[in-house]
């Protein structure tokens, strides 16, 4: 997985002030990269299942939510990343997969805010909800 962004959260939090943790550097890019969603709308995902949201290089998306494929293509400014044209496969979904995966395309279905919540924990919010995310090895 490609974790450019680590290298200068990692420095940024090690120069800090004593005592005073300094925030982590904006994600800047997310091509390369796997993610396990540990969470959808603050409802922790099963152990088991497919969870996963991957971003390629030619700026595909990928997306499981337990049950159902999904894809379309991402932009990242800044901190706002942006899907398009999702698109899923359509079988019926036992519980609670069908739940996540219908939470988790109303998030993926709006332009979402990319932010830190502790090391490498990434949360992509908007007003439809939230997507939790900790990086793949």
């Amino acid at each position: 997985m490609t974790r450019r962004w680590l290298a200068p959260a990692a420095m940024l939090a090690s120069a800090g002030c004593a005592g005073a943790p300094l925030a982590p550097a904006p994600l800047t890019e997310l091509a390369g990269t796997s993610w396990r969603v540990v969470a959808v709308d603050g409802r922790p995902t099963p152990a088991t299942g497919d969870y996963t949201l991957r971003f390629d290089a030619s700026g595909g998306l990928g997306a499981h939510f337990g049950c159902n494929g999904m894809g379309g293509q991402y932009r990242l400014t800044g901190d706002l990343l942006t899907v398009g044209n999702l698109a899923s496969t359509l079988m019926g979904c036992p519980e609670p997969a069908a739940t996540f995966e219908r939470d988790g395309a109303e998030v993926l279905g709006q332009p979402m805010r990319i932010a830190f919540t502790s090391n490498e924990r990434v949360i992509l919010s908007n007003a439809a909800g939230s997507i939790a995310l900790d990086p793949l090895p």
